[in-house]
């Protein structure tokens, strides 16, 4: 394989991680998640925590939707393809019904991917600028 072949090969631009999720008995494969969607999840919870004309019911509602459309972006097969299409509504709306801490834990390897150091929010900021 020659150099350009090694670069823009599928998810070449993404560390990812393979490991067990042993609730389902199976094993997953996550990529970072590309800093822009990285930075609109940040953006989405901290517009949401921070609307107080929201209900807290409202809050969780979007928090989750907003972390969920995360995990469809970081969540890939074998084959380096993201399981979840986050233009499918119905994709979207099985994943969001069904979203619990187990997808939380499975996005929470992914955000380990990008290595922060500090603050996550200053330094999407950063890398989307």
């Amino acid at each position: 394989m020659n150099l350009k072949q090694i670069i823009t090969a599928k998810n070449a631009g993404f560390r990812t991680q393979s490991f067990e999720v042993t609730e389902w008995g199976i094993t997953v494969t996550v990529r970072e998640p590309l800093h822009t969607d990285f930075y609109r999840y940040i953006k989405t919870i901290e517009k949401l925590k921070n609307n107080k004309k929201l209900s807290e019911h409202d809050r969780d509602v979007g928090s989750i939707e907003a972390e969920a459309t995360l995990f469809a972006s970081i969540l890939i097969d074998e084959n380096g393809d993201c399981l979840f299409n986050v233009s499918n509504d119905t994709d979207m709306a099985d994943l969001i019904k069904n979203y619990g801490p187990i997808h939380t834990r499975i996005v929470n390897k992914s955000i380990e991917l990008i290595d922060l150091k500090n603050d996550p929010i200053k330094e999407a900021e950063k890398k989307s600028n």
